[in-house]
């Protein structure tokens, strides 16, 4: 005769098993005056120490870093968090997120690359396809991908070389539109504007 036990150990083999996704860890790395590399995927690390060139080949990761000498990020799926970047950074991979303090270079070379800044970038490149950089001030800024955005505060000069392009700026001096079916605004003061390519949309406070 069965026991009333063993029809219910029966019964609980009988259920699927659901697997449980990994747990993201806390992972803590200290830079120690010299140059890391984060390569921890599936994680959440947090970069300490001062730091002069910081690497980032993880995947799914959550990073934290203070102030660096050079930010170069390679992988993909990142969520990115750093202080002041004396010198480069390089944003490449895939579907990244940099919410940053401000860079004296910013490379976006990836695709589906953000990166917003709270203070200034001298030099902005993107030559990646349909990423984004927001900041109070880009002192140079050009874009040769496609389907990018800029948004700042303050500018001294642009060069749109892409196409499908949008950006906007409260103040630019001036600015270069070579590309194709870009939008370009600049909301206040004098902008001196060259239009040399196709179905551009160039809206000027006053124009140069």
């Amino acid at each position: 005769m069965r026991t009333r036990s063993s029809v219910l150990f029966l019964a609980a083999a009988a259920l699927p098993l659901t697997a449980l996704a990994p747990a993201q860890a806390a992972v803590v790395i200290d830079c120690a005056g010299g140059a890391v590399t984060v390569a921890e995927s599936l994680e959440v690390v947090t970069v300490t120490g001062i730091c002069t060139t910081v690497t980032i080949t993880a995947t799914n990761s959550t990073v934290t870093l203070p102030a660096a000498t050079a930010l170069t990020v390679t992988g993909s799926n990142l969520k990115i968090t750093s202080g002041a970047v004396a010198g480069d950074i390089n944003l490449g991979g895939s579907n990244n997120t940099l919410a940053g303090a401000s860079a004296k270079t910013a490379r976006l070379t990836g695709s589906n690359i953000s990166a917003e800044f709270t203070g200034d970038v001298d030099l902005a490149l993107l030559t990646s396809d349909d990423s984004s950089l927001t900041a109070d001030e880009v002192m140079k800024t050009t874009i040769k991908g496609s389907n990018d955005s800029v948004v700042a505060r303050l500018g001294a000069a642009l060069v749109i070389r892409g196409s499908n392009n949008l950006v906007r700026f409260t103040k630019l001096a001036e600015a270069k539109v070579i590309g194709s079916n870009n939008s370009l605004t600049v909301k206040k003061a004098q902008t001196k504007v060259v239009v040399r390519g196709a179905n551009n949309l160039v809206r000027v406070h006053n124009r140069l």
